[in-house]
């Protein structure tokens, strides 16, 4: 009674069709236990997240933090390890046996034969260190895999934020100038219904304001995307509207900051591998292998049991003694498992130098494109002003007939196109900082390794 009262038991559990978005954020976790989170900046560890007012940026990241499905589902797989990591320390259970001797004989002297043994697997404890280890280096990797996951969380948050706000941005650049293209366009039409212009001259105002129509459409597209994909991010039913703070010049200051180059770049793309917890878990799962290997190695010794036995013969005569059991490494030794676990550990460590060397790569491709965008952002800016005088020039010059009308579309539409330009540049420049910081792990507030105490407990 005492064994089955300590032995698990099952439970169904169901399974539900239910998606558990939110029908509201209220509906959402809005508070953040800061000690649970050591691995985010202070200033990303928000205590109570406040809606009234629309979500900044590092509200959104708690909101994501706290929220999204996907590190729902990603953060069960650390209970899995740990559940594997309590399985390698177990000790292994004794082994009993129970045998019966019916003699044939109709011998009256003649007794049952009983036969009683009692032991224990050597081999299971002398390569319990190894299985540990293997296990607890396991158990860090997948904790780190679930870091990165979160990482990535966090940086699509970042990006789908900055996003939407400029998304936003371009979409009133685009309906003023379709407001523009419209009053012009209904001037011309006006003039041609009074004598007052030529039909070419009213089709070349149609043409900016049918282009002008399909533009704020497609902006209105794009932004729909994001906001659906912020939805998704955050676990909230596509219903929902999500307000943004509008962030004023907060963004536009991250946008005129330098990229990094020179030094400071190389720094940071030599502290990749230290950082970034996708790398790091790929080191644990290499230092889980070399602790498999080890096991394999300690298994190839012969395997062996001992215990006690106690036996009745036929005869009625007790005897008691100990025994041992084992096998003989002879052809083979488990010299199958250790080659495969040699392989295994030279195809890991492979796999973490083509890891290393394809995130330098990236992060610096990522740093040169962001310095070329800030380049020609900075050439476009300071031109823009000048262009945006121009035009106002022009449109007084076409009121008073001396510009053609098309001159002045033409000379109009290129400053809303150089305005929608640097707004992309904007965008992709704040979109390639979030990039950076994620893929070099340089926004994390410790090293990985300091943040994943009593993950082996």
């Amino acid at each position: 009674m005492m064994l089955l009262a300590s032995c698990a038991t099952y439970h169904p559990v169901a399974l539900s069709s239910s998606a558990g978005l939110a029908s509201s954020l209220q509906q959402l976790q809005l508070g953040m236990e800061r000690d649970k989170h050591p691995e985010l900046p202070e200033k990303w560890r928000i205590k109570k997240i406040v809606l009234e007012d629309g979500l900044d940026e590092n509200e959104t990241i708690a909101l994501a933090v706290l929220n999204s499905p996907q590190l729902k589902a990603a953060r069960t797989q650390i209970a899995e390890s740990r559940a594997a990591l309590f399985a390698a320390g177990l000790l292994p259970d004794p082994q009993g046996g129970v045998s019966l001797d019916f003699p044939r004989s109709n011998d009256p002297t003649l007794k049952t034969g009983e036969n009683f043994t009692l032991g224990i697997d050597l081999q299971q404890i002398l390569t319990r260190g190894a299985r540990r280890d293997a296990a607890i280096e396991q158990a860090r990797a997948t904790w780190l895999n679930v870091l990165w996951q979160e990482w990535q969380v966090i940086g699509q948050a970042r990006m789908l934020w900055r996003r939407a706000i400029i998304q936003q941005q371009q979409l009133a650049i685009l309906q003023q100038q379709l407001k523009q293209a419209k009053t012009t366009w209904q001037g011309q039409d006006d003039a041609l219904n009074k004598a007052n212009t030529t039909l070419d001259q009213e089709g070349l105002a149609l043409t900016p304001l049918m282009d002008a129509q399909a533009a704020v459409i497609e902006s209105e597209r794009q932004l729909n995307t994001t906001l659906h994909d912020f939805n998704l991010l955050l676990g909230v039913d596509p219903s929902v509207h999500i307000a943004l703070t509008d962030p004023g010049a907060a963004l536009s200051s991250l946008v005129v900051a330098a990229p990094l180059s020179g030094e400071a770049l190389q720094h940071m793309l030599a502290m990749i591998g230290k950082r970034r917890p996708d790398l790091l878990a790929l080191q644990a799962g290499y230092m889980s292998q070399e602790a498999k290997v080890r096991e394999q190695i300690l298994s190839q010794f012969p395997s062996f049991s001992i215990g006690a036995n106690s036996l009745r013969d036929t005869a009625g005569l007790w005897t008691l003694g100990p025994f041992m059991n084992f096998n003989l490494p002879i052809l083979n030794g488990n010299r199958g498992n250790v080659a495969v676990a040699r392989a295994t550990r030279g195809r890991l460590a492979e796999e973490y130098r083509f890891q290393l060397a394809n995130a330098r790569v990236q992060a610096s491709k990522i740093a040169q494109d962001q310095q070329l965008a800030y380049q020609e952002w900075q050439a476009l800016t300071i031109h823009l002003p000048h262009l945006a005088r121009t035009v106002k020039r022009m449109a007084h010059a076409l009121s008073i007939g001396q510009i053609d009308m098309l001159t002045f579309t033409t000379l109009r539409t290129a400053y809303f196109s150089q305005q929608a330009r640097v707004l992309m540049l904007e965008q992709a420049l704040l979109e390639q900082g979030v990039a950076l910081d994620t893929l070099t792990g340089t926004t994390l507030s410790a090293t990985p390794a300091q943040t994943n105490k009593g993950m082996h407990s």
